[in-house]
């Protein structure tokens, strides 16, 4: 069991992440804030969460409740929020100054809020030892004009799952190292030859397109945006348009691409393909929970390694633990912050989401767990391709994407409008986003 090799990692991690204290790590901003209860005092911290996924809730619910067991004058209250409405509902929070204390969301969210003054400079109050064990693309993701908001804790990418049976029937070679996976042409190829009876070769939940489309454009330096960081000049050039070009090839063309991809949300896709109506799949890596819980025993999927343009970058968007700057208890937060970042508590966590923990030492526990069952080293080494992307540094991008991308993507992969037309409704939105 991988709690063997976290309970000596644990044991290392204690002294830095002591529940009496935090060690400056520089980063400027915020000092430290003081004590801010009385001693013998009782307080009660919120916590709002957006894990939907029952394993997450359940791993979530049990790290809070030790919490509480330990500290009977610093109680943490659980609440949980549909991610369809977290963005929603934290404006209309930090707006009424009724924010949670503590906050899980997702990076991309952050920068706008960071520069609202809503969040937490977190800088001198993250450990040393904690800053370490995080790679710096990742702290660059939740850096917003040189503060550091959010500690990051655990990540996805969007992988490709495939049924290793109907693979080899085609002929087709499974890659399993990282760094070794498709390229989008061979995506392309091989799901024509996998498109059989009533099989369709691939699919892809767009029903809400644009974030999956942006990070995975990066793979052929597709950035979009550049300038300055909270309102960038966006871009729609062939290196931003060839993922959705391919996409609309192998749906037009190939006929290779189901075509109810664009009505399914990014798990959707689990029934058809655990039901061998799609050869491979594009999701985020959280599915593998689903697969792994429903999925028939005789069903032999796998993740394949990144896929690839000119390179394998993904965007680096991990779930995230900010303060809130009105929170009228900002150490205790940091401590309960502190608290789940223990390396078993990320393990648990990126286990049960099955997402990537973003500290090397929970992912050597969940690498340990994991094994080499289902391709799973090649997603956990995937670390190493995520990448900072502007978009997510961008004040409007969470409503860009909201109003403009995704149903501009829609139209395009839906056969409405061209590339031109594609181009031009991303580029007149993001300027009426930032009028």
């Amino acid at each position: 069991m991988y709690r063997r090799l976290v309970a000596a990692v644990s044991t290392l991690l204690a002294a830095s992440l002591t529940l009496t204290g935090c060690v400056s790590a520089g980063g400027g901003g915020d000092s430290s804030p003081a004590e801010s209860r009385a001693p013998g005092e009782k307080i009660t911290l919120s916590f709002s969460s957006s894990a939907f996924q029952p394993g997450t809730i359940k791993e979530t619910t049990k790290i809070v409740d030790a919490w509480n067991a330990a500290h009977p004058d610093i109680q943490v209250q659980y609440q949980k929020v549909s991610p369809d409405d977290a963005h929603d509902k934290l404006v209309t929070q930090f707006a009424g100054g009724s924010a949670p204390d503590v906050i899980q969301n997702e990076a991309a969210d952050n920068a706008g809020f960071s520069r609202q003054g809503y969040l937490l400079d977190l800088g001198s109050m993250i450990p040393a030892d904690l800053k370490s064990d995080i790679p710096d693309p990742i702290w660059q993701s939740v850096t917003v004009d040189g503060k550091i908001t959010s500690v990051p804790y655990m990540t996805q990418v969007y992988a490709l799952f495939v049924n290793a049976s109907k693979l080899e029937q085609a002929g087709i070679e499974i890659p399993t190292d990282a760094g070794d996976g498709w390229t989008w042409d061979q995506l392309r190829s091989n799901a024509k030859k996998l498109t059989k009876g009533k099989t369709v070769g691939f699919a892809w939940g767009l029903k809400q397109p644009a974030q999956g489309i942006i990070s995975e454009s990066l793979s052929y330096d597709g950035t979009f945006f550049s300038g300055e960081p909270a309102k960038p000049t966006i871009k729609v050039g062939p290196n931003e348009l060839k993922v959705p070009q391919t996409l609309h090839t192998m749906l037009f063309q190939d006929k290779s691409m189901s075509p109810s991809s664009i009505t399914l949300g990014g798990s959707d896709v689990v029934p058809g393909f655990v039901g061998g109506k799609y050869a491979t799949v594009l999701a985020g890596n959280y599915i593998a929970s689903q697969l792994e819980t429903d999925a028939p025993k005789s069903l032999d999927w796998r993740i394949l390694p990144l896929l690839k343009g000119t390179n394998d970058h993904q965007a680096a968007n991990p779930q995230t633990f900010s303060i809130a700057r009105q929170s009228k208890h900002p150490k205790e937060a940091m401590q309960f912050i502190q608290f789940m970042m223990q390396s078993d508590h990320v393990a648990a966590l990126s286990e049960a989401d099955s997402l990537i923990p973003v500290t090397k030492s929970a992912g050597a526990a969940v690498s340990e767990k994991k094994g080499d069952t289902h391709g799973w080293p090649a997603i956990l080494n995937s670390q190493e391709s995520l990448v900072n992307t502007p978009a997510y540094q961008a004040d409007n991008f969470t409503e860009w994407k909201t109003t403009t991308a995704n149903p501009a993507y829609q139209e395009y992969l839906g056969g409405k409008i061209d590339e031109a037309g594609l181009a031009k409704k991303l580029t007149d939105g993001w300027q009426r986003a930032n009028q």
